[in-house]
């Protein structure tokens, strides 16, 4: 019988474990397909950078801009046994020095333990403001408001319930613009 339950819970975990890098590989794969769908136009770019806070402890950016709209990926990790990636759309306002922007978007952490492998899926609101100088250099302020969707815990131990309110969680960006082809082909 002890036999069979450790069968039962090494296959659980091999599950778990496949199931969140099936996650992982979707939203990689989804926000890839976004970046390149985006229409061209005179001010498309793509913009890459670092980011401390929010998602990760740090993280590296990349974000494909046109026109006041943009879709941005980040991939970093809070420690040394866990991954995170992000996935937001934004809103730039104004076309001045300081542009507000506004987005939502989805952030996957995957982490290891001792336990085994935990997964998270949060919804976030993001509202901040950027600052460009020299026409390509932008750092940027941001609020993430994030809730929990989904969570599977490493072990049954940590039963504790979801947090379902809004957390906030500020974040540090630096962006370096690339520019991109301009329309017209």
């Amino acid at each position: 019988m002890p036999n069979d339950l450790f069968q039962v819970a090494t296959e659980r975990s091999v599950v778990a474990q496949s199931s969140g890098v099936r996650a992982l590989a979707a939203v990689v794969v989804g926000t890839v397909l976004a970046l390149l769908a985006a229409p061209e136009s005179v001010s498309s770019q793509y913009r890459f950078g670092l980011s401390i806070g929010g998602a990760s402890m740090i993280a590296a950016v990349v974000e494909r801009r046109w026109d006041e709209r943009g879709v941005e990926m980040q991939l970093g990790s809070w420690g040394t046994r866990d991954l995170s990636l992000s996935v937001s759309a934004k809103q730039y306002f104004g076309a001045r020095a300081v542009r507000p922007f506004a987005g939502a978007g989805l952030w996957i952490a995957v982490a290891r333990t001792d336990a085994g492998t935990g997964l998270g899926l949060v919804a976030r609101a993001a509202a901040g403001a950027e600052r460009s100088f020299a026409s390509r250099h932008a750092p940027a302020l941001t609020i993430y408001l994030n809730r929990a969707l989904a969570v599977k815990r490493p072990s049954d131990r940590y039963s504790r319930p979801v947090r379902k309110g809004l957390v906030p969680i500020p974040e540090l960006s630096y962006r370096l613009s690339a520019e991109s082809s301009t329309a017209g082909g």
